[in-house]
């Protein structure tokens, strides 16, 4: 899904002329009159040639011209050049992208073009012709934390592929067809936007609530093929959900619309329960207060640390459990403390942090395990 917006994405030049919008404002009553068949016949004839348009510059902008299409981008967006930051997107991208190669090779043809933008704004976004970016401000919010940053963009790739921008700016042309022949049959209020239809959905204005989920759960498998810990897109969601009060401002665009997309609370528990599930349902987390239960029983409610919350904290820790109980669900490994880190078996569980006990949350995890 789109997070930042621009208004001058496409230049005219490739945009072409897509016809005719309406305008809706409070209009003077006016007289009836007949259904013009004529003017009705000639706005469905129009809306037929702005189809074939879109589908032209979806085309062009998908295959031969995706890579003048990306520079376009940057020159529109700026790029940040950052090279912690862009060493971090590189690792995430080549796991996520080879992941993806494992059931459908076909992304080889056709590998993604990325790049960071200056924006503060907390946002990314994935268009057409594989082309993503993601916002300086999402590296900062999520505190440069490789697992939830690769959560954000596993849902980008989804989207890219599935074409969801694509098959939005496709299936607006069901709203365009009914504006078009309400304006061939009320002429005073026609007015001429050019590039609108095109740009909007270019932009991913379209993209729907099911298409939303849909990332969400094609995200999941993507970052958990990827070896990335299975909590974190709770975790996200939860640290989202979290910060919002504290900067909200920066919350902006499609990702964080509540009108039409998932809740926060319900991606972050899309996720949660995501997380039980592949843990053969050994795990689960609190989402109120934090505390993981492991078999049914009370395991720990991890203390804030990091500028994370209990809750954020919780849903990575489980994540770990998680991803042991789905490899061992009958013999899960002994757990075990090495300086400050708990582990089970290979896996890394949770570092313990000031408040916490280690040897006591080890005791406490062994007897229940």
């Amino acid at each position: 899904m789109l997070r930042k917006t621009y208004k001058k994405l496409l230049s005219t030049g490739i945009a072409l002329s897509l016809g005719f919008s309406v305008s809706y404002t409070i209009l003077p009553n006016q007289s009836a009159y007949a259904f013009n068949w004529g003017n009705a016949i000639g706005a469905v004839a129009i809306t037929g040639i702005q189809y074939q348009q879109l589908e032209k510059q979806l085309n062009y902008l998908d295959s031969d011209g995706r890579h003048e299409y990306f520079n376009q981008m940057k020159s529109e967006l700026g790029e940040n050049t950052d090279p912690y930051y862009n060493t971090l997107l590189d690792n995430i991208m080549n796991r996520l992208t080879y992941a993806i190669s494992l059931t459908d090779p076909s992304i080889k043809d056709k590998p993604y073009n990325y790049f960071i933008n200056p924006s503060e704004e907390y946002n990314a976004f994935c268009t057409v012709g594989h082309n993503l970016s993601v916002n300086t401000g999402m590296f900062k919010l999520l505190n440069n934390n490789e697992d939830e940053l690769a959560i954000v963009i596993a849902h980008e790739l989804a989207h890219g592929e599935e074409e969801h921008v694509q098959s939005s700016a496709k299936k607006s042309f069901s709203v365009q067809l009914l504006t078009n022949l309400y304006a061939s049959q009320n002429p005073n209020i026609i007015s001429i936007i050019g590039a609108n239809v095109l740009q909007n959905n270019m932009i991913a204005k379209g993209i729907t609530k099911v298409q939303e989920q849909d990332a969400d759960d094609i995200a999941f498998n993507y970052a958990t093929s990827a070896g990335y810990n299975i909590g974190a897109g709770a975790a996200t969601w939860q640290r989202f959900i979290d910060k919002m009060g504290e900067s909200k401002t920066n919350f902006v665009g499609e990702l964080f619309s509540p009108s039409d997309h998932p809740s926060h609370q319900s991606r972050r528990d899309n996720y949660s329960d995501k997380l039980t599930d592949y843990s053969n349902n050994k795990v689960k987390v609190d989402s109120k207060t934090g505390t993981i239960s492991v078999n049914r029983h009370d395991f720990i409610t991890p203390v804030p640390a990091n500028d994370m919350s209990s809750q954020e904290r919780a849903y990575l820790i489980a994540g770990n459990l998680a991803a042991v109980y789905h490899n061992h669900p009958k013999n899960p490994p002994e757990a075990y403390l090495s300086g400050n880190t708990i582990y089970m078996g290979n896996q890394a569980i949770m570092v313990v942090e000031y408040g916490e006990n280690g040897n006591s949350i080890v005791n406490k995890l062994n007897s229940i395990r």
